[in-house]
C-alpha cells in the first residue's frame, strides 16, 4: 500500500492508470481510500490476468468482500480505473468505473473521512501512471469564518 501523504478526503473521486509490465504475472492492483491505517480502509483493486473487479472493505484487519465482478477491458495496453465514494440523501455509495464502463456500485459507510493511495496484491507486476484525486464533496468550510 502506498500512500499519499497528508491528503485526507471524505468523499473521494479517484482515477488512475494501470497496465501489467510483465505477461502472465498474478496479482491485482488498484486504489485504497478512506485509510485509517493498515487495518481499516476500502480498496478497489482489478485482476487484468482474470478480467476481475473487487470491491472490499478492512475492518479491524477482517476482510470482507463487497463485491465482485467480470469486466470488459479495451484492447490497449493501459486501462482506466476510476473511484467514487460518494453519498446522496445519506446513502453512502462506492461506484467503480473500468475502461469508461460502469462495473459496480455498492453501498457502504462503515468507514469516513481516510486517507488516499494505490495498493498491489499477490506477485503483481503493474505499472501505474496519472494519479488523479479530488474531492467530490465535504462539509468542511472552503475558508475561515469571517472576523466581524
Amino acid at each position: 500500500m502506498l500512500l499519499a501523504e497528508g491528503l485526507i478526503y471524505d468523499y473521494p473521486d479517484l482515477a488512475i492508470r494501470l497496465r501489467v509490465t510483465s505477461p502472465g504475472s498474478q496479482g491485482v492492483g488498484g486504489a485504497v481510500f478512506s485509510v485509517k491505517d493498515s487495518r481499516n480502509f476500502y480498496a478497489t483493486v482489478v485482476d487484468l490476468a482474470t478480467d476481475t473487479l473487487e470491491v472490499i472493505r478492512v475492518l479491524d484487519g477482517k476482510e470482507t468482500m463487497l463485491v465482485r465482478t467480470q469486466v470488459k477491458r479495451w484492447a490497449a495496453e493501459w486501462h482506466l480505473l476510476r473511484v467514487q465514494h460518494n453519498t446522496i440523501l445519506s446513502k453512502e455509495f462506492i461506484e467503480t468505473v473500468f475502461d469508461n464502463q460502469l462495473a459496480v456500485s455498492v453501498q457502504d459507510k462503515a468507514l469516513g473521512a481516510g486517507q488516499i493511495g494505490l495498493v498491489t496484491r499477490g506477485e503483481a507486476a503493474i505499472s501505474f501512471d496519472n494519479f488523479h484525486a479530488i474531492p467530490l464533496y465535504s462539509q468542511r468550510p472552503l475558508s475561515p469564518p469571517a472576523a466581524y
